[in-house]
């Protein structure tokens, strides 16, 4: 069970974050923000995206799997001039997004995944970053957010912050959860792509990007030499195997005690 100076550690830290990571408040230029909690399949939709801008505007084709000439970054200069200006990042909003009526902001695009899930990934990637230690003690996070590159802690203030400025400002904040690109429909993408109002983006070609990136497809392609955790898993053990009963009742609890926005996931939350 959190202390009463763990709990009041996590607000403050939520707090101060809010106000000092401007970010996002930077960098409105573009069209479009893709803003994804961590491990939840950013790669992914980026590469489909890039293969739908790909087909529009007759693009080269995209060196490795994380290749973000297309679908840019926040902080580089954009390769292509002519197409949508998209970029992606795990970025939190700063205390003023969409607080300020005379500024211009992209729109975004919030990608989430189940929570449990996600930190499943992010343990099976970077546990080597970790010493290799055990998923219950990774579980059970850093609420002043020091020792993880992300845990739980990281992902319920992404989840709240991004909740948040979704329930101030409809039409320019948008969600789409990993989970309903699983089945290879377009509609998710075709909404998408809708949402960045990106012209000529038929079904057709929506479904040739996603049929190029199906999960087994990214796992084969070119990988970033640069990097050397993995960045598409296909095997492993179910997510419920790495949660004991005494995990459960943690990630229950926590999810309880700080979760303001589930997005539809049925954690136990707080009222907003």
């Amino acid at each position: 069970m959190l202390s009463f100076d763990d709990t009041t550690a996590f607000r403050l830290h939520a707090l101060n974050r809010r106000w000092s990571n401007a970010s996002t408040m930077k960098h409105r230029n573009f069209d479009g923000h893709i803003v994804s909690m961590k491990q939840s399949g950013a790669h992914w939709l980026q590469n489909i995206l890039s293969e739908v801008l790909i087909q529009i505007y007759d693009l080269p084709p995209l060196e490795h799997i994380q290749d973000d000439s297309i679908i840019g970054h926040t902080k580089s200069k954009p390769v292509y001039a002519q197409i949508p200006q998209i970029v992606h990042s795990h970025g939190f909003p700063h205390a003023l997004t969409h607080r300020v009526p005379f500024l211009h902001y992209p729109k975004y695009l919030v990608l989430l995944r189940d929570l449990q899930t996600s930190l499943v990934s992010h343990y099976e990637r970077f546990k080597g970053d970790y010493n290799n230690i055990p998923f219950s003690e990774y579980l059970r996070g850093d609420v002043r957010q020091k020792k993880y590159h992300s845990d739980i802690y990281s992902r319920i203030r992404f989840m709240n912050e991004w909740g948040d400025v979704m329930s101030r400002n409809k039409g320019v904040v948008s969600v789409l959860k990993y989970e309903n690109m699983l089945n290879g429909s377009i509609t998710p993408i075709r909404k998408v792509c809708s949402f960045f109002q990106i012209e000529g983006a038929t079904d057709k070609i929506i479904k040739i990007a996603i049929e190029r990136n199906t999960k087994e497809k990214m796992a084969d392609k070119p990988k970033n030499p640069k990097i050397d955790t993995t960045v598409v898993r296909t095997k492993g053990k179910p997510v419920a195997d790495y949660f004991a009963e005494e995990d459960t009742l943690f990630f229950n609890q926590t999810c309880e005690n700080f979760l303001k926005y589930d997005f539809g996931y049925d954690y136990q939350t707080i009222e907003p």
